[in-house]
């Protein structure tokens, strides 16, 4: 099957040849990688040139800036593979990684929305190794939207069953690209319509520099006491509570087109949460639900009463 890496850029030259040539050097090569610029005022875009005249890179300037998501999609929408790979500027994939997430896709069923990710470390701006995120195989719903996602965009290769279904689509929803992120996007429409599976490798370094968006690893033990508990989960256990909106919006977006009863039961009791403002209310909601076992709601329980508990006393 035909493969296409989608990349965003913005004023990203000070890591990007670094990206792009760990992109060529994959051991299972791309059938062509496309680029989208958000309008940078650095060297991006004659990097790129020179990348279109080394390896046929193909890229396009917008004539206005469209943001992080609109970007994206721009990207996905130009890609002719069968499978797209979603990739940042500023990372560092390991040679294996296309080889990797490939061979496990193909094996799944391409009549449907399908999505794999895989694992990263972190690294700081010099590629010194912060961190490296651990996670067990799982495949399903339930192992996207009840435990922690591994929804980050740069992990994840798609099908084309799944981007025919998500571009007509986003660009009819209300604030379909500020709402929630393009890899939400991906990961909620692959999980609710389709399939989705998470890998156990690591496969790639995230870099953390000083113009990331979100801050970088090792920023905990700077932290007051008052600042570790406002960053607490609300519901312990649980999904975070800033994913409750954008699973509401997806979900009202494919509602008629999901047909496991079980998604929708759960899906409709995050919207009746939503609905709440109290937390406990909402914790209340949580411990109805039948998708959680017995043993893992009463760990939800206790440690989200007392993350309630402290934010209540500390903010």
């Amino acid at each position: 099957m035909t493969l296409s890496v989608a990349i965003a850029t913005y004023n990203g030259a000070r890591f990007l040849r670094e990206q792009l040539d760990s992109i060529y050097r994959q051991t299972h090569l791309p059938d062509e990688v496309v680029v989208c610029d958000d309008c940078s005022t650095d060297g991006t875009v004659a990097i790129l040139d020179e990348y279109k005249q080394r390896y046929g890179l193909i890229y396009e300037v917008n004539q206005q800036p469209l943001g992080v998501n609109g970007n994206f999609f721009k990207a996905m929408a130009l890609c002719t593979g069968e499978l797209i790979s979603i990739c940042d500027q500023d990372d560092i994939w390991f040679p294996n990684k296309l080889e990797t997430l490939y061979a496990h896709i193909i094996t799944m069923d391409m009549r449907k929305p399908c999505v794999v990710s895989s694992l990263r470390q972190d690294i700081n701006a010099n590629g010194e190794v912060l961190s490296v995120v651990h996670a067990p195989y799982t495949e399903g719903w339930a192992a996207t939207l009840l435990t922690y996602s591994r929804n980050q965009g740069c992990t994840m290769v798609f099908n084309r069953a799944l981007l025919d279904i998500l571009l007509p689509t986003i660009y009819r929803v209300e604030n379909s690209l500020t709402a929630l992120y393009y890899d939400e996007w991906v990961a909620y429409t692959g999980a609710l319509l389709g399939d989705k599976h998470n890998l156990p490798d690591v496969l790639m370094s995230y870099r953390h520099h000083d113009k990331n968006t979100v801050d970088g690893a090792g920023h905990y033990e700077k932290k007051t006491f008052r600042q570790k508990v406002h960053d607490l989960p609300v519901f312990y256990g649980f999904i975070p509570d800033e994913r409750f909106i954008p699973l509401e919006i997806v979900y009202r977006t494919y509602q008629s087109s999901i047909t496991n009863q079980e998604i929708v039961d759960f899906l409709d009791k995050i919207c009746r949460c939503n609905g709440l403002v109290h937390p406990f209310q909402k914790l209340g909601v949580i411990l109805t639900m039948h998708c959680l076992p017995w043993y893992r709601k009463i760990v939800i329980a206790v440690k989200s009463t007392i993350s309630i508990t402290l934010k209540a006393v500390f903010e």
